[in-house]
């Protein structure tokens, strides 16, 4: 668990990552793996290589998510709760258990689970 305390950062900027990949991207770019330690961050997507202006505008998104310190919100929801809500991002082929924990940056989970659909959670 110590670990974990060192490890948790950057595997939450692998959501932003995914985020910002998908803004800049389209909504068909998919995680496709990832390798997260204490000191690095490796982020396997789909699709083509990108330009450097792509490049540079997802590095835009995540250093303004950043530079907002939004908090990061934890909690235990049940499975179909957590799938419904609109922003949540699932790696494919990974099965889940239920409850399971959602993590979400910026807004907290209780509202996103209210109202699932939200556009404003994306």
């Amino acid at each position: 668990y110590d670990r974990r305390g060192y490890v948790a950062p950057n595997h939450t900027m692998t959501h932003v990552l995914n985020f910002a990949l998908r803004q800049v991207l389209g909504a068909e770019t998919d995680q496709k793996g990832s390798l997260v330690t204490e000191d690095k961050l490796r982020f396997d997507f789909n699709g083509k290589a990108m330009s450097v202006e792509q490049l540079q505008e997802v590095q835009q998104i995540v250093s303004d998510v950043i530079s907002r310190s939004l908090p990061v919100h934890t909690q235990l929801c049940g499975l179909s709760d957590a799938q419904s809500i609109q922003s949540l991002r699932a790696v494919f082929g990974e099965s889940y258990p239920d409850p399971v924990r959602v993590v979400a940056v910026g807004p907290e989970i209780p509202p996103m689970i209210e109202k699932p659909k939200e556009p404003k959670w994306s």
